[in-house]
């Protein structure tokens, strides 16, 4: 399971969650109250509090501990989303964009519109049918 899809699930079940950089943990509260700590870094490292119990009913904590379970015992390398680049051209600094046949486009925009593609994976990049060493990768941030 990705992070984010984690991290969305968790959300909808309506548990505010939120990432502490300096223990590479993700905190799931309930009430106000710290429940559940799960580790990013680690597989299988999870820490329910004291209590946990006592905030939820058993339909919620049943839902949640299934997630929590399925995340934690997802491998690191299938956690996180796959890195995307921009592709920029050297001279104009505008963006690559390929629609769905294929044809090339190049704007001043670099998000996605209708049809138009403008982030690209490794592999996509890799597949690309054209001259594009010379070309700038600008990675995707979220």
């Amino acid at each position: 399971m990705k992070t984010s899809e984690f991290k969305q699930k968790v959300e909808e079940l309506g548990y505010p969650i939120s990432h502490d950089n300096e223990s590479a943990t993700l905190r799931i509260k309930s009430h106000g109250e710290l429940i559940v700590t799960v580790n990013i870094k680690r597989i299988m490292c999870l820490s329910t509090r004291f209590g946990f119990a006592n905030t939820l009913n058993d339909s919620d904590m049943l839902e949640l501990a299934e997630l929590l379970f399925e995340y934690a015992s997802t491998p690191l390398d299938e956690r996180e989303e796959e890195r995307k680049w921009y592709i920029k051209c050297p001279i104009t600094g505008q963006f690559l964009n390929i629609n769905e046949n294929g044809k090339i486009m190049w704007n001043n925009y670099k998000y996605d519109s209708a049809g138009w593609q403008s982030e690209y994976t490794r592999a996509e990049i890799e597949a690309f049918t054209f001259e594009h060493a010379h070309l700038i990768e600008d990675e995707v941030s979220e």
